[in-house]
């Protein structure tokens, strides 16, 4: 199912394809550590955050401070199955499922970017994780975190963002597009909205459990190699609560009209700056074309979305943004020991930096 979603996306606008500040070469990268595919199979801390409604956090290592991975849209802990492991050498790694997502309850309201920073909150005081920590936030996540950072300035002693979404992003790609490319961006979100009702009308009418639909694109597609965890994330993916949270989350993100999407508008209100935290953004170079777009359109994208990325690493005395070569959109399954090397220096800066009052 996130595989297909993220083939539309690409499909729909090369807004993938973008630009950062410097390019770093990493070379002292950590040792690959993959987790085993079986811990996916399984719950971990079932935390009630809000009555009796729980999120599943999975936690290893030890050390202060803590890093907290939050993932993309439909993303959940396996994630960071690339990275956890070598981060928990260090220090205290954390991944979790968003509500809906993986082991966790269904969400009871929409799935943007305040209420996941409000569970998100809740959680890390149910765990309890210890604060100040360092939030790992990809794509969507990376706007999440930002929101969380600017709610909650003393939670956070540092930040990475992986390809991270931010305020304003639809609309300041929207400027520099073509009338035919805008019309293709929202026909796109438009094909993924459809795609996702029809998901979820198969999962309440009980559609998604019947073996013949098993190899549905609305599961786990392309299988994963492992059959014990290709059925669990099938039995996790035919649930509607999993179903209802995809879709809301992607319609919080993505707007089909010149309104800001919700999650643009909350970060947005959520805006400030960061003081000297210890901030990476990481930015995928690939310099790829998709069919029907020129080198000049693709330019115009590139240089649109690192204006916004800058801007996220400037709200920090102590920000920086990163060129990462020979990688797709997931950072941290194309090159995770670059993420992890990211990780280390930030953990050791926050390690160094005075206590807050």
């Amino acid at each position: 199912m996130r595989q297909l979603f993220i083939n539309l996306r690409l499909a729909s606008l090369a807004g993938w394809v973008l630009i950062s500040l410097t390019a770093i070469d990493v070379s002292a990268a950590a040792p690959r550590i993959e987790i085993a595919t079986s811990a996916y199979t399984h719950p971990h801390q079932l935390v009630a955050i809000d009555g009796a409604r729980r999120l599943n956090l999975f936690c290893s290592g030890g050390g202060k401070p803590a890093v907290l991975f939050d993932s993309g849209i439909g993303g959940d802990s396996l994630d960071w199955r690339y990275v956890q492991g070598a981060v928990a050498r260090f220090t205290r790694a954390c991944s979790y499922d968003r509500a809906g997502y993986g082991f966790s309850d269904a969400p009871t309201r929409p799935s943007d970017a305040t209420d996941a920073v409000d569970d998100l909150h809740r959680l890390a005081k149910a765990a309890p994780i210890v604060t100040p920590f360092v939030l790992v936030g990809h794509s969507i996540g990376g706007l999440y975190a930002t929101v969380y950072a600017a709610t909650y300035p003393r939670d956070v002693a540092g930040m990475l963002l992986i390809e991270p979404a931010f305020a304003g992003q639809a609309q300041a790609l929207a400027n520099v597009l073509s009338p035919a490319h805008k019309a293709e961006e929202r026909a796109g979100y438009a094909r993924i909205f459809a795609a996702e009702r029809h998901c979820l009308d198969l999962a309440r009418k009980m559609e998604l459990t019947k073996p013949e639909n098993q190899s549905s694109d609305c599961l786990d597609t392309p299988p994963d190699p492992d059959p014990d965890l290709h059925r669990e994330l099938n039995r996790q993916t035919a649930r509607i609560g999993t179903q209802a949270a995809f879709l809301s989350e992607w319609q919080s993100a993505f707007s089909l009209t010149d309104d800001a999407a919700r999650d643009s508008a909350e970060a947005q209100a959520a805006h400030g700056d960061f003081g000297a935290m210890p901030l990476v953004v990481l930015t995928a170079r690939n310099k790829m074309l998709s069919p029907g777009w020129t080198r000049a359109e693709v330019d115009r994208i590139d240089a649109a979305t690192k204006a916004g990325r800058d801007e996220l690493a400037a709200r920090s005395t102590h920000g920086s943004s990163v060129f990462v070569d020979n990688s797709g959109h997931f950072i941290q399954k194309d090159q995770p020991d670059i993420v992890v090397h990211y990780i280390w220096q930030i953990v050791e800066a926050a390690r160094q930096s005075p206590k807050p009052p």
